[in-house]
């Protein structure tokens, strides 16, 4: 990240606590639940200045097991964390070549998911297990993007889930993608 960058973010960081009220009062509604592949969701909340309705805030999952995740959300999100050494995660080299084998990895009966910004196992746990707890499954906004090892399949079974509220960010167009947004 540039320097330029750096300041700019802090600054942001400063300013939004005085600007997410006013980002606030502009949404029909604050009880969402934003379920992502990535921080994405962190990231709005952060925003708008809303308290994390997502288990997916702070964490990723890597394409295919996102696209799993997804299509059996309420099984995933009452499965216990099952926290395994990043060295024997399915995904250990693509883990090391990101530099992130220090990073906390967890399953969720048959797919896995890195906690990229906690720093302890407990933390993880408690955070996961709490905004799993107050996901609001009758406002849900599902949230993919192409990106850790997303194939062309992977958006396409994406596309295939019956969620009403849906997003795909791509890499380059896809028209015959539904829910599919070039970005």
């Amino acid at each position: 990240m540039s320097y330029a960058s750096r300041i700019s973010r802090k600054i942001g960081d400063r300013m939004n606590p005085l600007l997410a009220e006013s980002r606030r009062a502009k949404l029909a509604r604050t009880d969402f639940t934003i379920i992502s592949n990535n921080c994405w969701a962190g990231s709005v909340y952060r925003r708008y200045g809303l308290p994390y309705g997502s288990p997916t805030a702070g964490l990723y999952f890597f394409a295919d097991d996102y696209v799993r995740f997804a299509s059996r959300l309420r099984h995933y999100t009452s499965v216990p964390l099952e926290f395994i050494d990043t060295r024997e995660s399915r995904h250990a080299e693509q883990l090391a070549a990101k530099g992130e084998l220090s990073k906390i990895v967890a399953r969720l009966d048959d797919i896995e998911v890195v906690l990229l910004h906690y720093p302890t196992l407990e933390e993880a746990r408690e955070k996961w297990e709490r905004r799993c707890s107050r996901i609001n499954w009758d406002n849900l906004f599902i949230k993919f993007s192409q990106m850790n090892g997303c194939t062309y399949e992977d958006l396409a079974a994406f596309d295939a889930i019956p969620f009403r509220n849906k997003i795909c960010f791509t890499a380059s167009p896809r028209p015959e993608l539904s829910c599919a947004v070039h970005f």
